[in-house]
């Protein structure tokens, strides 16, 4: 993980050397699933509100990978401060996906889904979420992060 995010990052800021047009990155963390049990194995997301703060917490391989991706963005913004015309920005969701399992998918990612009855374990999708809710946040700090560097462009 942390291979392929400063790979891409380096890219990017080779490029921007090479042909020194101005471009913004903003990287999104990733979402953490909230699978009780084993996904393969009829784990269950059935979660229907949101968790209350601290009730679930950040932690193993959900917590390394969103620090990966924030190390790696904070690694490339010292690489271009020398140089400038890059700005590198995360946008952060990690923690705010992982109170809200019941944002995404469930049953209803596929018609009909209780057609022909409902079965013991209804499948559920992590990755992908529905709108609105989750995704709706996420897009307005997204162009929050936007605006501020717009607004930090004009003053320059």
């Amino acid at each position: 993980m942390r291979k392929a995010l400063r790979t891409t990052l380096n890219s990017i800021i080779e490029r921007k050397v090479i042909k020194g047009n101005g471009i913004d990155v903003i990287v999104r963390t990733f979402s953490p699933t909230h699978f009780e049990g084993n996904w393969d194995k009829g784990g269950t997301c059935s979660k229907r509100e949101p968790y209350r703060n601290e009730e679930k917490k950040l932690e193993g391989m959900d917590a390394k990978i969103r620090s990966i991706e924030i190390e790696e963005v904070e690694n490339a913004k010292e690489k271009v401060k020398s140089f400038g015309g890059v700005r590198f920005e995360v946008l952060d969701v990690t923690k705010l996906a992982l109170l809200r399992p019941d944002g995404h998918a469930g049953a209803y990612m596929n018609p009909f889904p209780f057609a022909n009855g409902v079965s013991k374990y209804v499948q559920n999708d992590c990755v992908h979420w529905c709108l609105p809710g989750p995704i709706d946040t996420w897009n307005e700090i997204f162009l929050e992060i936007m605006k501020k560097g717009k607004d930090h462009a004009q003053r320059e």
